[in-house]
C-alpha cells in the first residue's frame, strides 16, 4: 500500500503466515521517533508520541491467519476551538483475519451488482496477502486514523456565541425587510394614498 502524500507506508509490521507456531504468535510491538513522525504526517496531525500493539498471531481455518490483540497510542492534534494542542489517549481493540489470495475463504468480488449488502452483526469479511508474509502495519495505522477524535478539544473549553452584526444598537430586523428595498417608492406612495 502506498500513499502518494508521504509516500511507503509509515509503519511496517511483517507477520511469517507460513511459520506460526501452533499456539500462536506473541507480537509486541512499539513504533520508533522515525515512524511515529511519519504516521503524524500521514494522519495530518501534529504528533504521535506512543504507538504499542500487543497482538498475537494464529492460525484461521486451516490457511488463515487471524491477528488479535490490543493497541495503545498517545496523539497529539490541534483543538478545533483555540488551535492548541490537544493530547488524546488511544486503547483499541485490535482484530484482522487475513487468508491467501485465491484461497476459498477470500471474500468474493460481486460482479453486476451496484448494492452492496453489509450484515453489520456479522465479522469482518478476511483480507487477502500475496506472498509468504503479511504485513499488519497499514492496518494498524487504519486503527488508529479511526480512534481519532473528529472534533479535539480541551475538555473545559466549549464553543461560544459571537455576536457578527455590524451594529448591533440598530435593532433586530426581519430578514422581510430587505424586500421593501426591492420595491419602488413611487409604487408605496401610490398604494398607501
Amino acid at each position: 500500500m502506498r500513499n502518494p502524500q508521504t509516500g511507503p507506508d509509515p509503519i511496517r509490521l511483517h507477520i511469517a503466515a507460513e511459520k506460526l507456531p501452533r499456539d500462536g504468535l506473541e507480537i509486541h510491538y512499539e513504533a520508533n521517533e522515525a515512524e511515529r513522525a511519519a504516521l503524524a504526517r500521514h494522519l495530518d496531525i501534529l504528533e504521535v508520541r506512543e504507538l504499542r500493539a500487543d497482538l498475537t498471531a494464529s492460525r484461521w481455518r486451516g490457511e488463515g491467519v487471524k491477528v488479535k490483540g490490543s493497541l495503545r497510542a498517545t496523539l497529539v492534534q490541534e483543538s478545533v476551538v483555540t488551535l492548541e494542542p490537544v493530547s488524546q489517549a488511544l486503547n483499541e481493540a485490535f482484530e484482522t483475519t487475513f487468508v491467501p489470495e485465491g484461497s476459498r475463504l477470500a471474500p468474493v468480488p460481486q460482479t453486476g451488482e451496484n448494492e452492496i449488502h453489509v450484515d453489520l452483526e456479522s465479522e469482518d469479511p478476511p483480507e487477502t496477502f500475496r506472498g509468504p508474509q503479511i504485513d499488519v502495519g497499514p492496518f494498524l495505522m487504519e486503527a488508529v486514523s479511526l480512534g481519532l477524535d473528529p472534533y479535539p478539544r480541551e475538555s473545559d473549553v466549549a464553543f461560544e456565541a459571537v455576536d457578527t452584526d455590524p451594529d448591533p444598537k440598530a435593532g433586530v430586523r426581519s430578514a422581510f425587510d430587505v424586500l421593501t428595498t426591492l420595491v419602488p417608492r413611487e409604487t408605496k406612495d401610490a398604494k398607501g394614498e
